[in-house]
């Protein structure tokens, strides 16, 4: 019996073999072809199109795009605006990480590359009991109101000054109250206002950070430091007997504050007379004194000798050298004029024995030489100075040193000296 044409032709879903076998599904004709051929170009040209919509969307901002990200696109298109969009992302990053640097006391150790020693602390404390009712900057103006002293450096950080300040340079903190003839070792944190005298801590090594001496000099007077305390208490007892002058109105207040100051140093077992005890044991290590008076400390082998050689010229000799200057500073600014001329060639012969003395392990000899000349005051040297106590600080294993006084050479002032007035 001959099967029946299936309904559905070729267009049958079907595929069981029951199906198969009971229905026939006749071959498509030409006309369907032609259909099948004409629905396919119709397909065809539709994917074409479809296609050609779809590059042409390459050159249309995609609705979904938001303005700041078309905005950044754009920017990145233009050298000038994208520099300045990655600038503004530098100084954000650099503001964060000022902002998170400033809130706890590393701020003290990154951007002036010292510790803090315990007295320093204490004494904030003591202010604080001082003036219980003030915060840190109003305990700043007090001292600066009754004593005349300005509590700088360390102090300033402590007491929030540096809080909202505008970020600076690296080499600006550390010329930050760092005066004329202050070489690296010293740290100021007291300054009698408006004179040349101030005090603060010496470290022989930046590593230093206990039992501290404390030195004074008067940068209008000379380059010599003299020693006037073990710890910073000590200090402004030194202060308010030797550079302060009470009037009537404050004598009260000082008879006051030094009987406070003693019965906390009692309550928290505070010495305050170490002086003498901290600088005998730090004059064993003196191995010269140079010209700010303080001497030098290095490495020092006493039996072998090793470490320090005396300059072959004496200090009064090298004052006479250094002298030359004075007769042609009056006459021209050339820094390569004869005077100069004249000092740099009987300087070089004790340069030459200092770099000789270094290659045979006397580091001491160039950095006697390099504060030396730093504490001559003369801007001509500066080159000579720091390749000296650049070579120095190295070989003694003092790079916080380094850049300190790379910082002080390249902008060396007698005035301006915080880091607050730079936009005065």
């Amino acid at each position: 019996m001959p099967k029946q044409n299936c309904k559905y032709w070729d267009k049958c879903y079907q595929r069981n073999e029951i199906h198969l076998q009971k229905y026939n599904h006749p071959e498509t004709t030409g006309a369907t072809i032609a259909n099948e051929e004409t629905q396919s170009s119709i397909e065809t040209e539709a994917s074409d199109q479809e296609s050609k919509n779809f590059q042409d969307t390459d050159n249309i901002p995609d609705k979904y795009e938001t303005a700041s990200l078309r905005e950044e696109a754009m920017a990145k298109l233009s050298g000038k605006n994208y520099m300045a969009r990655l600038q503004n992302r530098i100084k954000l990053s650099e503001q964060k990480e000022y902002d998170n640097l400033v809130q706890s006391n590393e701020f003290i150790r990154h951007k002036f590359l010292v510790e803090m020693p315990p007295d320093f602390y204490d004494f904030w404390k003591f202010l604080q009991q001082l003036n219980p009712k003030q915060d840190g900057q109003e305990i700043l103006l007090y001292m600066e109101k009754q004593f005349q002293l300005q509590l700088v450096g360390p102090f300033e950080f402590i007491a929030g000054k540096f809080q909202k300040a505008k970020i600076r340079e690296p080499g600006d903190y550390l010329r930050h109250w760092r005066f004329f003839y202050d070489p690296p070792e010293f740290q100021t944190v007291f300054v009698r206002k408006s004179t040349g005298i101030h005090y603060g801590y010496w470290r022989d090594s930046p590593k230093e950070n206990d039992n501290l001496l404390l030195a004074r000099n008067d940068s209008r007077k000379n380059c010599e430091f003299i020693f006037i305390a073990g710890n910073i208490f000590e200090a402004f007892f030194y202060y308010l007997d030797k550079d302060f002058t009470p009037t009537p109105f404050t004598a009260t207040i000082v008879a006051t504050t030094k009987k406070v100051l003693q019965k906390f140093a009692e309550v928290h077992d505070i010495a305050l007379d170490n002086l003498e005890k901290l600088r005998k044991k730090r004059n064993s290590k003196v191995v010269c004194k140079t010209f700010h008076r303080a001497g030098i400390v290095v490495p020092y082998d006493r039996k072998t000798q090793v470490g320090y050689r005396p300059l072959i010229e004496s200090d009064s000799e090298l004052k006479k050298i250094l002298k030359i200057f004075e007769t042609g500073d009056e006459e021209t600014s050339d820094p390569d004029d004869r005077i100069k001329t004249a000092v740099m060639e009987k300087l070089n012969p004790i340069a030459v024995a200092a770099n000789i003395a270094v290659d045979e392990c006397d580091f001491g000899t160039a950095l006697e030489l390099g504060i030396d000349l730093f504490c001559s005051g003369h801007k001509e040297l500066h080159m000579l100075i720091q390749t000296l106590l650049v070579q120095a600080y190295s070989l003694l294993h003092r790079p916080q040193f380094i850049a300190v006084a790379k910082a002080h050479l390249e902008k060396r002032n007698h005035n301006n000296l915080s880091i607050f007035d730079l936009d005065n």
